[in-house]
């Protein structure tokens, strides 16, 4: 029997996961990692919520990853137990004669990895496995010929976290990994308090939130300029009514006349002082009772997006640096973020050597940026190494349940 290769990039916000199927035009499977409870009292896994309710309005999220950690299997177990039913709705997955590559954050605490394992392989029993970070499997997915898959950098920009990890070799360069603590998840939370205190309560519809992010926030090349001509950059947000919308949209001169008790939302400086957080963090602190008025916290040396990333180049051998500046790949659902690639573009150009090229790769053929780690397992399925890499369940039950970390966790630095 021809052995299955699944692959699962277990993002905090979404799960990616599919079959390598061997054809080109595979996707995966994309399941929201989150049980939800609606108004009405009902309990929804994955994506259950999108088919079962017309009324966002008071949906509440539970998520098994906290601070990008998956800290708890009791939710995350139900949440792949409908993964893999969604997976495989005309046949029945064979655990024993599957090899799963599976991704994990960076820097996983030894004891939720080991807990990762112990599922992996002594619930589901799946027969062979390899676990590894999101960001380390992108070199897999690139094209060569545009991007030196010897020497990249990978911002990963998730909605937990950014993580900036240098490959060397396609092999993860420990000393320079670097994490910046802001990610989508943070930027909906200042999203919802600022709009909560300049227009409308909205603490209670994360989904909601999350749509006027998506459809209406940037990066601003010029932040200071773009404030002072805020004004230019006014979008009206019809909220949902239920009636004529569910979800909200951005008014433009083509939508057609609208009710007139419509509530509208006027965004001016919402759309790019929110995102402006990986740049300047202290924004983070500016909208907080409590941090705003802290000097201390006021003038705390905090790192941006840009610091650590030029600190994680630095901390790499020397004759590798300007090849990692000039092979950077932006991945992760965050760098969808309009003019994110210019920005950073900008901001590294002024910190970097002047003889050094600074190149970012946002576009990838055609692959969406949240969706690139698991074509680069899938890739990798391919390759002849992943056997080399993989424990088998034989393995694990002869070593014990630490084997897997010494074989997949990070190196100690």
């Amino acid at each position: 029997m021809t052995k299955q290769y699944i692959v699962i990039d277990n993002g905090s916000y979404n799960i990616k996961a599919g079959f390598n199927s061997g054809e080109s035009t595979s996707t995966p499977l994309k399941i929201s990692n989150s049980i939800t409870k609606t108004r009405d009292g009902l309990i929804h896994i994955g994506n259950q919520y999108q088919s079962h309710t017309n009324n966002y309005s008071g949906i509440q999220f539970k998520r098994p990853h906290d601070q990008g950690h998956l800290t708890s299997w009791e939710t995350e177990k139900p949440i792949w137990d409908y993964t893999l039913d969604q997976l495989s709705p005309d046949k029945e997955i064979d655990p024993g004669n599957v090899h799963l590559t599976l991704t994990e954050p960076a820097f996983q605490l030894p004891q939720l990895s080991i807990n990762t394992d112990q599922i992996v392989f002594e619930e589901y029993g799946f027969s062979q496995y390899y676990r590894c970070m999101p960001a380390s499997l992108v070199p897999f997915a690139v094209d060569p010929n545009s991007v030196n898959t010897d020497f990249s950098l990978v911002i990963d920009a998730g909605f937990s976290s950014t993580w900036i990890v240098p490959m060397i070799y396609q092999n993860v360069y420990w000393e320079g990994v670097r994490k910046l603590p802001v990610g989508g998840r943070l930027l909906n939370g200042l999203l919802r308090e600022v709009i909560s205190f300049r227009h409308y309560d909205i603490s209670e519809d994360p989904i909601l939130i999350n749509t006027i992010k998506e459809s209406t926030c940037f990066l601003a090349t010029d932040f200071n300029q773009t404030l002072k001509n805020k004004q230019k950059y006014l979008a009206e947000f019809v909220l949902p009514d239920f009636k004529t919308t569910t979800t909200g949209f951005v008014k433009t001169k083509d939508t057609p006349e609208i009710p007139s008790d419509t509530q509208i939302l006027k965004l001016y400086d919402e759309r790019f002082s929110i995102p402006e957080a990986y740049f300047h963090p202290e924004i983070i602190f500016d909208n907080n009772d409590i941090t705003a008025g802290n000097s201390l916290v006021q003038n705390a040396p905090l790192k941006n997006l840009t610091d650590l990333i030029v600190e994680s180049i630095m901390s790499c051998p020397e004759v590798t640096r300007p090849l990692l500046s000039a092979n950077v790949c932006l991945v992760g659902g965050s760098g969808n973020i309009p003019n994110f690639t210019d920005r950073l573009i900008s901001e590294l150009t002024k910190e970097l050597p002047m003889n050094w090229k600074v190149k970012i790769h946002a576009t990838h053929d055609d692959i969406p940026l949240d969706e690139m780690s698991w074509y680069g397992g899938i890739n990798l399925t391919n390759e002849d190494i992943l056997s080399n890499i993989s424990i088998s369940k034989k393995d694990y039950f002869e070593h014990g349940a630490n084997w897997c970390q010494k074989q997949f966790g990070f190196k100690n630095l």
